[in-house]
């Protein structure tokens, strides 16, 4: 796990709960995929965008199904995980549409998925 800290917590634009809520789900969910992988990677950056007034949170981590949904897995009930809900994201997703200052762009590489939450 890597992780580089450009970002004063103390001045998050968002409700700490909110916050930690969402950064635990998506924490859980890369090491999760993560560690299914030969390569375990986890790569998680938080640094503050001046140019955009805006402060970025991005986790991301190596992965096994390439086919993977972006859109499908935010849906209640959808999970990979044997013996899980399927609740996680679709809570993220909740929390970020409760939230108007807020947004999460999810994306895949060959390598890497990617989440990347914005606090406007």
């Amino acid at each position: 796990m890597n992780m580089t800290f450009l970002l004063d917590l103390s001045t998050l634009n968002m409700k700490i709960y909110d916050f930690a809520r969402i950064l635990g789900i998506l924490l859980d969910n890369a090491i999760e995929a993560s560690k299914e992988c030969n390569e375990k990677i986890i790569n998680i950056t938080f640094k503050n965008d001046s140019k955009n007034n805006r402060q970025l949170i991005c986790i991301e981590n190596t992965y096994t199904n390439k086919d993977v949904d972006t859109e499908k897995i935010f849906e209640k009930g959808i999970s990979e995980k044997e013996n899980h809900t399927g609740l996680g994201l679709w809570e993220v997703r909740k929390i970020i549409k409760n939230n108007n200052n807020t947004n999460l762009f999810t994306s895949k590489t060959n390598k890497y998925f990617c989440q990347q939450l914005e606090l406007y």
